[in-house]
């Protein structure tokens, strides 16, 4: 929490805009954690860190955005202990990647994204690595069974959501349906899912929700404001998960590895607000089991700052 804040604050300073110009890039940092929610729970997806830059490409037609986004995500068993074997119920992994996506918006308010990511799962990945570093920084005991992580392998994923189009009854309340899908040899899988927003809210193309804040031109926005809560559930089938499995074709070494189960289901509840050149979105994050060892579900809390300039 200290160093979202400490980085948050850097981040604000940094992009002070310049009065009158239209902001069309956005630097926005993103961390996610089990340990946020006070719970004393540390395991499965136990942390996140996302740094993105998006920037608004010139268009003729449409709104579309690009953005690059470099990040690291650590996943942990629920015991720290590595005896008995058993009690990796979930396989240790470090994910490390860097991914470029470009979103154009439709005309009826929908739009459709494609990304592109290489990354490294295994020890290379530097998830062991960190998590001691900020376990020892912060005096939590460490996790005892890295040795038997995921092996290194290169990754690389091609993904889609598209929404097709956005339902809005009122000028508070709007429901946008969302189709999810990822190919490569990290991620196989599908989804669909719907994100629903209550509150005071712009256009999908001009909204924080998306992070879609960035613009080439003055006077786009129709509200000073946006401040709205949202909610996203979804489901999603899992052919094929590298952070369970390891990479295909790559020596499994001493590695504890699981295989997936064909659907999870996932529900975010949060809260978005954004002014001029800050945005701040705070999310609650529920997982079902992704594997069928796994002792119990998940959950965590994802904070992001992003600033534009």
């Amino acid at each position: 929490m200290r160093c979202f804040l400490l980085l948050a604050l850097f981040i604000a300073i940094l992009c002070l805009p310049k009065q009158g110009s239209a902001q069309r890039n956005e630097l926005s940092f993103t961390t996610e954690n089990d340990a946020f929610l006070l719970q004393y729970h540390d395991a499965y997806y136990t942390n996140g860190f996302m740094l993105q830059y998006t920037r608004a490409a010139k268009s003729k037609q449409n709104k579309k955005i690009h953005s690059l986004e470099i990040g690291q995500k650590i996943f942990t068993p629920v015991n720290r202990e590595i005896i008995p074997i058993k009690g990796v119920d979930r396989p240790y992994c470090g994910y490390l990647f860097l991914k470029f996506q470009e979103t154009r918006f439709l005309k009826n308010n929908g739009f459709l994204s494609w990304s592109a990511s290489l990354g490294m799962v295994g020890k290379e990945s530097g998830g062991e690595s960190l998590q001691n570093s900020y376990h020892s920084f912060f005096k939590y005991k460490k996790f005892q069974g890295w040795d038997y992580q995921v092996n290194n392998a290169i990754t690389a994923n091609l993904g889609l959501v598209f929404a097709p189009i956005s339902w809005q009854p009122s000028q508070k309340f709007k429901a946008i349906p969302l189709i999810k899908a990822n190919w490569g040899n990290a991620f196989v899988n599908a989804g669909a899912g719907a994100m629903f927003a209550l509150g005071v809210f712009e256009k999908n193309q001009h909204s924080a929700l998306w992070n879609a804040r960035v613009t080439n031109e003055d006077g786009k926005f129709e509200q000073e404001k946006e401040w709205f809560l949202f909610a996203q559930p979804e489901w999603n089938w899992q052919q094929y998960n590298a952070t369970l499995q390891g990479v295909k074709n790559a020596p499994p070494g001493n590695a504890i590895l699981a295989n997936p189960l064909p659907w999870v289901f996932q529900q975010s509840i949060g809260i978005c607000y954004a002014k001029k050149a800050i945005s701040f979105k705070a999310a609650w994050v529920y997982q079902s089991k992704e594997t069928k060892s796994q002792v119990g579900t998940q959950q965590y809390l994802s904070l992001q700052i992003n600033c534009r300039f």
